[in-house]
């Protein structure tokens, strides 16, 4: 037995308040994820070394580099993860996995409809973009949840500690 041992108190999101970090950094991770496995799937066809944008293979024929197309992909990973974690801010651990698992589809739909009507030639296999989506959002739902700032529970919110 360890004298003195006191268990550590709880620790809570500090507030229902956005935290801009950790909807960036949760951006970040879902977006370096999908980097890795571009169609949220290992068992894919298509690898790290494919011209990918949110689960859209862009075509070698426009001329777009490897590098271009990475930071494309991960500014729309930031921006979908801020819509995302806005969502998110207030549920649980688990319900922000699935709502953003929810949300992501939804980006997809607004994606679907602005490739269609902007960019038609990126449209087909629609089905593993869509699954795509629905994985980044779990993922960055999660990882927002994971990332927020917290506060011990019954102390003020000045001792603000971070995610451990």
């Amino acid at each position: 037995m360890i004298k003195n041992f006191e268990p550590s108190l709880p620790t809570e999101p500090a507030g229902r308040n956005f935290q801009w970090g950790a909807a960036i950094g949760a951006g970040l991770i879902a977006g370096g994820v999908l980097l890795i496995v571009p169609h949220g799937t290992p068992w894919s066809g298509i690898d790290f070394f494919a011209p990918v944008v949110m689960g859209r293979v862009i075509p070698e024929a426009w001329g777009v580099s490897m590098f271009s197309c990475y930071l494309l992909h991960l500014a729309l990973a930031i921006l979908y993860s801020l819509i995302i974690s806005r969502v998110v801010v207030g549920v649980t651990q688990l319900w922000a996995v699935f709502t953003g698992g929810m949300v992501g589809l939804f980006l997809y739909g607004l994606n679907l409809a602005a490739v269609s009507f902007l960019i038609p030639d990126l449209r087909g296999g629609e089905f593993s973009v869509g699954f795509t989506h629905f994985v980044f959002g779990a993922i960055a739902g999660g990882a927002y949840r994971g990332l927020l700032r917290r506060r011990v529970a019954g102390v003020s919110s000045e001792h603000v500690v971070p995610p451990v």
